[in-house]
């Protein structure tokens, strides 16, 4: 009878173990943080812009559209770089926009590991440095790969002229396409900027494509100069920014004495055109950096 006993209890011990560890299992997919961690086993997702206080942040929408589109299931959140921005929006609009270092924040407290920034910016200056990279290591235990800006190499400067070129009008010779840039305190921003403006020059040395800034170099004075010379019927005024906020609706088409449309029109009676989307909608400004995005993924 003992041994029978025992060969019974051998029998009953496997399905002991199999209900064991089903109740384990439930146990550990039920535990505060389970389902946490699997939702945040891929990297997320943090494009970080400039920012504007204007209906253009429509701009940001349509991106995160196409990043999803490219990247699906994955979590992306915001990060706006300017801080006036962020408080302007706040106090008029009552909406709160995070820096870098809050989006961070949140998403290390959400169980995350893994960070990929895109910047939105055009070129490696200043918000980039200070706001961006040095922000990105502000927050220990999460490993961050960045996406660098628009205008980051000679091939991106390249590919960022052929996605224009197919918005320049046909005749350019009787009309001038004149660039708008918002400009970049740093060496190396200007840097980017004055060889985006040769490499113009060497595409278009007979026609009138010309690139200016709103601070710092090339001056808007020498694109301004550089329409006089060419004298031709019509100039369109084209935001070379992320989004056409409140420069290109001010700075650059505005009725004010200092605006660009003003301060050409003195020069001659031009028929002045003024493109209000800015650099955000084209597919292959789009493309660039969602490209410079999935070379941070594939770093991580």
């Amino acid at each position: 009878m003992a041994s029978n006993r025992i060969k019974e209890d051998d029998m009953v011990k496997p399905g002991k173990f199999r209900w064991l560890l089903l109740l384990l299992l439930i146990a550990a997919i039920s535990a505060p943080g389970a389902l946490n961690a699997a939702a945040t086993a891929k990297p997320a997702i943090v494009l970080a812009a400039f920012g504007t206080t204007t209906a253009a942040f429509d701009t940001y929408n349509h991106f995160e559209t196409k990043v999803k589109e490219r990247f699906p299931g994955y979590e992306i959140r915001w990060a706006f770089t300017s801080r006036k921005v962020r408080h302007k929006v706040a106090k008029e609009k009552g909406r709160q926009l995070n820096d870098l270092a809050t989006t961070l924040g949140a998403l290390k407290a959400a169980g995350y590991t893994r960070v990929a920034i895109q910047s939105l910016h055009i070129v490696p200056g200043e918000e980039w440095d200070k706001k961006v990279v040095q922000a990105s290591r502000e927050i220990p235990g999460l490993k961050v790969a960045l996406g660098k800006p628009l205008l980051s190499s000679p091939q991106d400067q390249e590919r960022v002229l052929q996605s224009l070129a197919r918005t320049f009008p046909k005749d350019l010779k009787h009309t001038a396409v004149v660039l708008m840039a918002h400009g970049s305190p740093t060496p190396q921003g200007t840097a980017t900027y004055m060889a985006f403006s040769r490499l113009l020059r060497a595409r278009y040395p007979l026609q009138n494509v010309f690139l200016g800034t709103v601070e710092g170099r090339p001056a808007k004075e020498e694109a301004f100069d550089a329409v006089k010379q060419a004298n031709p019927d019509t100039v369109v005024l084209m935001p070379f920014m992320f989004v056409a906020g409140e420069h290109v609706a001010k700075d650059m088409l505005g009725n004010g004495p200092e605006s660009w449309k003003s301060e050409l029109l003195r020069q001659k009676a031009y028929r002045i055109e003024g493109i209000t989307k800015g650099l955000g909608y084209q597919e292959g400004i789009i493309t660039i950096y969602v490209d410079h995005l999935a070379q941070a993924l594939k770093s991580l």
